[in-house]
């Protein structure tokens, strides 16, 4: 009869262990996406009424088990979450103490991209906290952590397409952007600058102006030139996007008034370089401004036939002719 009732015990101990084990272990259920929210302060039983109601986990009792006995049913982080219903416990718990989504979206950011717009980017498609991007982006002691010595990251995080979890860390997101820039920035290009009598800091300066002028991918080159022209003449360098970065939600239609403001980075006020990037330029305008097209140009203006082009010019009355040429198709001042 003992020895009866002990196999008994015994088979349903294994039945439980492999109940447990499949709801641990094994995804079941569907692939679709869901999000959810752990609000600040949530009860590890509030915790478990989320994830029912998402229908992310099969048994609340399994899930439970595993959270306790791992000691990590206290280590679950508040926070906005998106996972595939298919997830096991034991993905879904990791992730939710390690404060992380386990779906990856593709996020775009574009050339020319400013912090701001990263910020503001990453939190439309990626869920990510875009005040907090912006905050490390200009904290001098996470910026040392990740290898860069600026006030900013403006400049050194590099526009491409990357798959993130949703609601990615600004700091892993910031990690990875300024990874790529710096494998692209190598030494040897870093040289380049140095032959062009900038260094580093300022060829990546005049990059975000390129980027922020050019349309017209061969003219970018050619746009480097006139900027450096201009700098080797002592002339101030009068480029538009300059100002455009001192406007939060620009960009917009730039006034009269507007060529007055008192900034180091109006460039139609001081000579020389504004002191930091004005975006984060992409990489065909990087390699432009370190290998800019030889020529006499010091002044260009958009052409009025919507190619995105420019007219070059080489003196002030070649110029004015052009802007002349250029309101008369356009019908503006």
């Amino acid at each position: 009869m003992i020895r009866k009732l002990t196999v008994a015990i015994l088979l349903l101990l294994l039945i439980c262990a492999g109940y447990f084990a499949y709801e641990i272990w094994l995804r079941h259920g569907d692939d679709t996406t869901v999000m959810v929210h752990i609000p600040e302060g949530s009860s590890f039983s509030q915790v478990l009424d989320t994830l029912a109601a998402a229908e992310l986990i099969g048994s609340r009792a399994a899930f439970k088990v595993l959270a306790v006995t791992t000691g990590n049913d206290s280590k679950i982080k508040p926070g906005t979450y998106k996972f595939e219903r298919g997830i096991t416990a034991q993905e879904l718990l990791n992730a939710l103490v390690e404060g992380r989504s386990t779906v990856r979206v593709k996020v775009t950011f574009p050339e020319g991209v400013t912090i701001r717009r990263i910020a503001s980017i990453a939190q439309r498609d990626a869920g990510c906290d875009s005040a907090e991007i912006v905050r490390l982006a200009n904290d001098r002691t996470f910026l040392k952590s990740i290898g860069l010595t600026a006030s900013s990251a403006e400049g050194y995080l590099m526009p491409d397409t990357y798959f993130i979890y949703w609601g990615e860390h600004a700091n892993a997101l910031l990690r990875r952007m300024s990874d790529v820039f710096r494998d692209f920035y190598s030494d040897s290009l870093k040289r380049r600058a140095g032959a062009l009598g900038l260094t580093p800091y300022q060829a990546l300066t005049l990059a975000s102006i390129v980027e922020g002028e050019a349309r017209v991918d061969s003219e970018r080159p050619i746009i480097a030139g006139v900027y450096l022209n201009r700098l080797h003449r002592g002339m101030k360098l009068e480029a538009d996007p300059t100002i455009q970065y001192l406007f939060p939600n620009g960009p917009k239609r730039i006034l009269y008034r507007d060529l007055e403001i008192d900034s180091p980075y109006n460039t139609y006020r001081y000579t020389g370089l504004p002191p930091t990037p004005i975006n984060n330029p992409g990489r065909a305008s990087i390699r432009a401004a370190l290998n800019p097209a030889s020529h006499d140009y010091i002044f260009f203006v958009a052409r009025a036939d919507g190619s995105g082009g420019h007219t070059f010019s080489r003196t002030a009355r070649e110029h004015e002719a052009a802007v002349r040429l250029y309101r008369e198709r356009t019908g503006t001042n």
